[in-house]
């Protein structure tokens, strides 16, 4: 089965007390996919030999991807470098695995200048970032398709972070591309384990290339998330893809 880890970290870095502690949490969860987001380029599994992070300043990175597998960056395909990267893995039983890791406007955040009003910020934001994942689709047609990192949007029947304007304009995004939102509704690991908190950090992956999905699971194993590591769970899904 593949499995697809997405942390935020809470702007780490290298020094602090809590980055070691992290570094333990993360090698002890085995993945194929990491996807860390507020993060610093050296913070990731100890095991993956492999990197691709958004532009960073001094180290500080939106977000990074990481495997144990080949990894090729896709940076022609990213329109906002700041905040986004992608990246071409080759897993041993999978294939082509693309990978979209980003971090989404948070409510009253700006974005290149536009209002967080309306959610335009978080709008403008998607609709650059839904055309990139389109133009991976096409020059990867056959490839398994991942997007994932801090959407800042929750997506349960209650509310918990975010709107609903722009909770319906990523839900219409990922259907428009033929993705699964797999960390939403039931699915929503946090959700399910410590409500009333909620996943607002989510992965998404082709809907066509999904045969089982085994479990969602978030970390730390409490009420809430341990604010002595990041303010937010971690979350890893287990799927069973088509070859």
């Amino acid at each position: 089965m593949l499995k697809i880890a997405n942390w935020n970290l809470e702007r780490i870095l290298p020094g602090q007390e809590r980055t070691e502690r992290i570094k333990d949490v993360i090698s002890k969860i085995s993945a194929d996919i990491w996807i860390l987001t507020e993060t610093h380029k050296n913070v990731g599994p100890n095991h993956s030999n492999s990197v691709i992070s958004s532009e960073s300043l001094e180290g500080e990175c939106w977000s990074t991807i990481w495997s144990p597998y080949p990894i090729t960056p896709l940076i022609d395909f990213v329109s906002d470098q700041e905040r986004c990267s992608a990246a071409k893995v080759i897993h041993p039983k999978y294939g082509d695995l693309i990978i979209y890791a980003t971090v989404l406007p948070w409510v009253g955040s700006t974005w290149r200048g536009q209002p967080w009003k309306e959610g335009i910020a978080f709008i403008s934001a998607l609709e650059t970032y839904k055309n990139d994942w389109k133009k991976l689709q096409l020059a990867y047609p056959d490839a398994i398709h991942i997007v994932a990192g801090d959407f800042n949007q929750s997506l349960i029947d209650w509310h918990y972070y975010g709107s609903n304007l722009i909770r319906l304009k990523l839900e219409e995004a990922m259907k428009e591309c033929n993705m699964t939102i797999i960390t939403a509704g039931e699915n929503d690991p946090v959700a399910r384990d410590s409500k009333p908190h909620a996943c607002i950090d989510h992965i998404c992956v082709s809907n066509s290339k999904i045969e089982q999905i085994y479990s969602t699971k978030r970390w730390s194993n409490e009420a809430q998330p341990d604010k002595t590591l990041s303010d937010h769970f971690g979350v890893i899904v287990k799927i069973e893809c088509k070859t």
